[in-house]
């Protein structure tokens, strides 16, 4: 095995590549909140590895997406399991990701000089946040209806551009787009804000207590 690891190794690198980019030596200043970060990220590998099971069964289209759930779910072995485990992933990161901003802002870890790296955060929150509301809408049964009413007069309380967007978005809506927005533009946008946010971090240091 030692043979083979180093025949990859002296050819790609890889352990270079850990030990420079990926190895990270904790500070002192590590506490068990800290994990909520990781826990978040462990959800969001779930979601990512659940889905792609999910999306060889789904259809987004309204008169076939809710029973393409039902009979993945009855139907193919593994279905139940993997659309519990999407589900499940997604409430605890959601639990996850909350706690962690509560950590940050107790630790006043948004002063300089990470104001970038608690501005991309609340970015990776806000695409979090915009996963759930389009899965919750891709099953498209009478709770998916009412998540995309609600929050579609939730956006209409924003001053000044609020019933633009609402408009925007009630009269470009369709069940196809809402499951491309989930599987294509949110993973893309995540995991390069993921990739600045990681960078900053290691940049920066963890913050230390106040």
């Amino acid at each position: 095995m030692k043979n083979i690891i180093g025949w990859v190794d002296e050819r790609l690198g890889i352990v270079q590549f850990y030990n420079n980019h990926v190895a990270f030596e904790l500070s002192e200043s590590v506490t068990l909140w800290h994990f909520f970060s990781g826990l978040t990220i462990g959800c969001v590998g779930i979601q990512f590895l659940t889905g792609f099971y999910m999306v060889m069964y789904y259809v987004p289209e309204p008169l076939h997406a809710h029973q393409s759930i039902r009979e993945m779910c009855q139907l193919s072995e593994f279905g139940a399991l993997m659309r519990n485990m999407h589900r499940w992933s997604a409430t605890f990161g959601a639990l996850f990701v909350m706690l962690h901003v509560f950590h940050t802002m107790g630790r006043k870890a948004y002063r300089s000089p990470r104001e970038l790296n608690w501005f991309t955060g609340l970015v990776l929150g806000v695409i979090f946040f915009l996963f759930l509301i389009t899965g919750i809408i891709a099953p498209w049964d009478w709770r998916s209806y009412w998540e995309l009413i609600i929050w579609a007069d939730w956006i209409d309380l924003v001053p000044v551009v609020g019933a633009s967007l609402k408009s925007l978005i009630m009269g470009s809506f369709t069940l196809g787009r809402n499951f491309a927005v989930h599987i294509i533009m949110l993973p893309i946008l995540f995991f390069a804000v993921l990739f600045v946010h990681i960078v900053l971090t290691r940049r920066l240091g963890l913050a230390k207590r106040v």
